[in-house]
């Protein structure tokens, strides 16, 4: 993953890889995974500032020196523990969409799957850990934008199939409306986590909706 380019098909490599890739085998996936699930485990039960690289080992039952064979450091571990569950959530996501009605359903689900579940949410709290670290570093900056790009890529889909089923109007800026929307819901999202942890992913949902309505209705 160099930050220019985007192979929906390759697998998502988070900086600080140093030019590696372990973990081609079969056992090395699966060493792998056993390390991003102690990680995305840790992150829920105790948060993100006490995640400490000696737990993330004991959890995935490996010495601290076996961890750092497939990453290069606690942060590598929790971009690459991002990149995992965003991966595994977009195969969710394409499987799950599909068979939801065209037009303000799906666009909903679509809301609802984007949007955090809850305060403890450990996809978004890796999110907004990721986001600062970005302003920092062009590579981190790239890779959460290939993160991002099938999110997009799916709700371009969703519109398109939206208006070709009558529910929305044609959107001639279509291109621009993911980029537009998906903002809209980072915004909502932050919102609830930072600010008003009393709103519910319902109410979150409803008024990302009215938004959308603004221009697609």
């Amino acid at each position: 993953m160099t930050g220019d380019t985007y192979d929906p098909g390759a697998r998502l490599v988070a900086p600080g890889v140093g030019g590696r890739i372990p973990g081609s085998t079969t056992a090395g996936r699966r060493s792998r995974e056993r390390v991003l699930q102690a990680s995305l485990d840790l992150i829920t039960e105790v948060g993100i500032d006490r995640v400490r690289l000696a737990e993330i080992a004991r959890r995935a039952e490996m010495s601290s020196g076996q961890v750092m064979y497939y990453f290069t450091s606690k942060g590598h571990i929790l971009l690459e523990t991002l990149a995992w569950r965003e991966n595994l959530e977009t195969e969710q996501r394409r499987r799950e969409l599909p068979g939801t009605s065209a037009g303000w359903p799906r666009l909903r689900r679509f809301v609802e799957l984007y949007l955090p579940s809850g305060l403890a949410d450990p996809v978004w709290i890796l999110w907004m850990e990721a986001w600062a670290r970005a302003p920092h570093s062009r590579e981190v900056s790239g890779f959460l934008d290939a993160l991002m790009r099938p999110w997009r890529d799916d709700l371009a889909e969703v519109v398109e199939d939206g208006a070709a089923a009558g529910a929305f109007r044609s959107v001639p800026s279509t291109g621009r409306f993911p980029v537009r929307f998906c903002a809209v819901l980072d915004g909502l999202a932050v919102l609830m986590l930072r600010q008003m942890p009393e709103l519910s992913t319902t109410e979150l949902t409803d008024l990302a909706l009215d938004s959308a309505r603004a221009e697609l209705e």
